[in-house]
């Protein structure tokens, strides 16, 4: 069973160098950059062995690893095609065989052969003799094992989880801590490298406790290996072996029970109350804004979006809010984030309505019905952006002890919505594609073979947010010998008004776009699978 499935696996990944030019694309950048990741990880831990503080920086580096490790799949659904449970449900195999087999066909991919290739730099950076070297590879073997088994643990409970619409909420506000200290550590580290701030001492309190996770403990267990404590290295690989069964097990166990659990997320459930949608009296738009603004309180997916929206808003700022960045400085950059981030998540309109788009279509026969159709869902996006883009540069402006930059950053801010906003328009218009919500991941990814329009779209935003705002950044840096009560004013009402100007020419220039390729567009949402 095992063998078999890791010969799907592998199948799989050779079918995508024969599918289109995205995927094949999608598939030979995706090599690249893991063997690039294998080189880099193996060239930095090897380099640590004169390094006072190589064993900390060693379970630093494991513990960050497996942390990735359980985010990614919750936004991916696992690394490099892994296998859908799901798809083999039908079929009359034990569980016991079924989860060898889906852990070896795991642990098969560029991505996997990366992490092991990269964490043996341990063999030369942390072990000294030939015993410590054999530690050191079985600590590498069981390290990525821990690894993929997190892994797969996680995202088989929440395939199981995700059957109901409660369990849809409880995974997404579980994923949204887990995202924040992911983003928090991701943005520190670096800052810290790049300051010189990161030294030997830096980790010697967090390693305190890292060296008892199984990150931690594979690392030390190669130092206890090299000085000479062959007993003490084998008891800390005994427990990472003992922790990989639990979780193997659990995984096991939560795997039998969602092959055969009742799908219970289509069963009719009671009415708590009833009422008129809002915005009754803006016709066509009115309509549509109401329904984007339903599905942003009501869906996971949405309840995710916005929370990363914050959560990169505010951590993009970090150097400041410690004191060692320039205040304004992060407070804009917090804002422009804000609004860049709205136009990322929201640069696929038409894929993410998906087969419902049809219906929709039949009201949309005409560019001023399209323009209804932008001008609502901006509405009802910026019901909840404009008010973010305000609060947070406000909160960050007063921790930073400048509470006058929380104007500066709103004024910023409302470009970016405007300018977010547009560009998501425009995106709709010009590169929709299909998107697919997998078991096991609460927000949806594009579809295979539609990579390339799905970061086309994301970088798109965010560079072209960058470049519609800077006549307002231009304006925040030209006018600081102002007086504040002019400055202040002006610049928040010429934010709003060039953001309110970009929004409504995307609108303009979007509908005129999505007019001669409608059915084009009918035909991408149907594809979708929500």
């Amino acid at each position: 069973m095992a063998w078999l499935l890791v010969r799907l696996k592998l199948r799989l990944l050779g079918n995508a160098l024969r599918s289109t030019t995205g995927a094949k694309v999608s598939f030979i950048l995706s090599t690249i950059f893991a063997a690039a990741v294998a080189v880099g990880l193996f060239i930095s831990l090897a380099t640590l062995r004169h390094n006072g503080a190589a064993v900390d920086l060693t379970a630093v580096t494991f513990t960050t690893f497996a942390f990735g490790w359980l985010i990614l799949p919750l936004l991916t659904f696992g690394l490099d095609a892994t296998l859908d449970p799901a798809t083999l449900a039908l079929y009359p195999l034990r569980t016991r065989p079924l989860a060898t087999g889906l852990l070896a066909a795991s642990a098969a991919g560029a991505w996997p052969a990366a992490n092991v290739i990269g964490d043996l730099g341990i063999t030369v950076g942390l072990a000294h003799g030939a015993f410590a070297v054999f530690i050191a590879v079985i600590a590498v073997g069981l390290q990525v094992l821990f690894c993929i088994t997190l892994a797969r643990l996680v995202t088989t409970a929440l395939a199981g989880l995700l059957r109901s619409r409660r369990g849809r909420d409880l995974a997404a506000l579980a994923l949204i801590p887990l995202f924040a200290l992911y983003e928090t550590f991701a943005q520190v580290i670096p800052n810290m490298a790049e300051k010189g701030s990161l030294t030997a001492a830096s980790f010697t309190g967090i390693d305190q406790w890292l060296r008892w996770l199984p990150p931690g403990l594979a690392a030390h267990s190669v130092v206890d290996a090299s000085t000479g404590h062959p007993a003490t290295a084998i008891a800390r690989l005994a427990i990472v072996a003992a922790v990989i069964v639990v979780l193997a097990a659990l995984w096991a166990r939560s795997l039998g029970r969602a092959l055969v659990t009742a799908d219970t997320s289509t069963q009719s459930a009671a009415v708590r109350g009833a009422g008129t949608l809002p915005f009754p009296r803006s016709g066509l738009r009115g309509t549509v804004a109401a329904r984007f603004w339903v599905y942003q309180r009501r869906d996971p997916s949405a309840l995710i979006v916005w929370a990363i929206t914050v959560i990169v808003s505010v951590v993009v700022s970090v150097s400041s809010l410690r004191g060692q960045g320039n205040p304004l400085g992060g407070v804009l950059l917090s804002a422009g984030f804000g609004g860049a981030f709205v136009g990322v998540f929201h640069s696929n309109a038409v894929g993410i309505t998906g087969p419902a788009f049809l219906f929709e279509a039949l009201a949309l026969p005409d560019r001023r019905a399209l323009r209804a159709w932008f001008a609502g869902q901006d509405q009802a996006l910026a019901l909840i952006g404009v008010p973010l883009v305000i609060v947070i540069p406000f909160l960050l402006a007063a921790i930073t002890g400048h509470p006058l930059n929380g104007f500066l950053g709103v004024a910023v801010g409302l470009a970016a919505v405007g300018a977010g906003l547009a560009l998501s328009n425009l995106f709709s218009a010009w590169l929709p594609y299909p998107v697919e919500k997998r078991a096991g991941s609460p927000t949806p990814r594009a579809v295979g073979g539609y990579t390339g329009q799905a970061l086309v779209g994301t970088l798109g935003s965010m560079i072209g947010v960058a470049i519609l705002v800077s006549p307002v950044v231009v304006g925040v840096a030209l006018t600081g010998s102002a007086a504040s009560a002019i400055r202040m004013p002006a610049l928040l009402a010429a934010g709003a008004l060039w953001g309110f100007a970009l929004s409504a020419a995307g609108v303009a220039i979007a509908a005129s776009a999505a007019e001669g390729k409608l059915p084009e567009l009918v035909q991408l949402a149907a594809r979708s699978k929500l």
